[in-house]
């Protein structure tokens, strides 16, 4: 079987981190998600908090945030190319998809649900407060719509930007899982036409 890397894009709250660590298991791949922040760290010389920080930030000083961002992203793109070239592997976020897409075989996911849902899923899961939830949940996808749309000329909810879309609100995360599990077997299957 050929090499190819699952890319996951997600939304906040939508549950892509769980999902890509499930996908993972199954295939027995290795799943890159923060561990991209460490690796990143390893490449550029930057500090793992950092990149952390500032990662997907555009926030008021622009020029400073941009030049960080900027920074930040060339060391993120170099860890996930370090990642895809050991073979077969789950990138959850990161604009990976983007990273990867002109050099490599690439099954583009994108996750999303209903933003009540994210925010139920944000409290429940992810132990934030249910008081400030939804102010987190759009701050942080306008961070990655930001972050997206300062490297890439696409939107960064632009179906056409990828090959499956899941509404993992009505499917469940281990649901959600098995699509794309069935989807990277497709893809690599033999073509007959």
């Amino acid at each position: 079987m050929k090499h190819t890397m699952i890319t996951i894009s997600r939304e906040y709250g939508s549950g892509g981190r769980d999902i890509g660590h499930l996908v993972a298991e199954k295939l027995e791949i290795p799943c890159y998600d923060r561990s991209i922040i460490d690796k990143a760290a390893q490449i550029s010389e930057l500090h793992p908090d950092f990149i952390e920080r500032n990662e997907q930030r555009l926030d008021n000083s622009f020029l400073f945030d941009m030049t960080m961002t900027v920074n930040v992203y060339k060391a993120q793109a170099a860890a996930i190319r370090a990642c895809a070239e050991k073979g077969s592997c789950v990138i959850v976020d990161r604009c990976a998809d983007k990273v990867l897409d002109r050099d490599f075989s690439c099954l583009k996911v994108f996750l999303y649900a209903d933003f009540d849902e994210r925010c139920r899923r944000a409290v429940s899961e992810y132990g934030k407060d249910e008081k400030s939830v939804r102010d987190l949940v759009k701050k942080t996808d306008r961070g990655r719509e930001r972050f997206f749309r300062l490297f890439h000329e696409t939107a960064w909810k632009d179906t056409a930007n990828y090959h499956l879309c899941i509404d993992t609100g009505l499917f469940g995360i281990p649901h959600s899982a098995v699509m794309i599990e069935q989807a990277y077997h497709w893809m690599n299957e033999e073509k007959t036409i």
